[in-house]
């Protein structure tokens, strides 16, 4: 079992869910995506102290919060408030693959073994996306992935007893997570209410 209190650059970094979900970039509208105080890592703010001195040409990205589940799992969270365009997507997939370089690195510990015992979960703004993706859809006359797809194929999923996972990020599961969410806001308070 994964102690943050072991790990000096984590247990430096201890922040909530709230503090991690906020929506900063208009600073007449600050908005948080979970109310939730569950203590969790600020895992920005980690990236940001892993990398001082290290004189890097690019700073890695990273996940807003890394915390521990009931069953002693990792949960890695990034919460996405504006619309998932292409470039957005890309942008998670690179977060994902740096976060984990770094956890592996401070853990001292590799993929293989710290993957069965940690998920991810981007969650989004549902409202932002299902209304976007229908400006989009009006003056463009190509086929996206749309909300009304998402909205079948979760159904569709349930009944199935799997779950639905968008914007492509499904890949990163038995990769790098043992299991890998996307959930909207609403979504991931039902998470919470089991997972801690």
């Amino acid at each position: 079992m994964i102690s943050f209190d072991d790990y000096d650059i984590l247990k430096n970094h201890i922040s909530t869910l709230k503090a991690t979900s906020i929506d900063d970039h208009d600073k007449a509208n600050i908005r948080y995506m979970t109310e939730s105080e569950k203590e969790a890592i600020n895992f920005d703010n980690v990236k940001k102290e892993y990398v001082k001195g290290l004189e890097l040409s690019e700073v890695p990205k990273s996940n807003d919060a890394l915390f521990i589940n009931k069953n002693n799992e990792l949960v890695f969270v990034e919460f996405k408030n504006g619309f998932m365009d292409n470039s957005k997507k890309y942008a998670v997939r690179k977060k994902i693959y740096d976060s984990i370089i770094i956890l592996t690195d401070i853990l001292n510990m590799g993929i293989s073994r710290l993957k069965c015992s940690m998920e991810y979960i981007l969650v989004y703004n549902e409202e932002v996306n299902k209304e976007e993706q229908e400006v989009l859809e009006k003056g463009k006359s190509f086929v996206q992935s749309s909300p009304a797809f998402d909205s079948i194929a979760k159904s569709i999923s349930t009944m199935a007893e799997t779950e639905y996972v968008c914007f492509g990020i499904k890949i990163f599961e038995n990769y790098c997570f043992h299991k890998v969410h996307t959930y909207t806001e609403a979504e991931f308070e039902q998470y919470l209410q089991n997972a801690i």
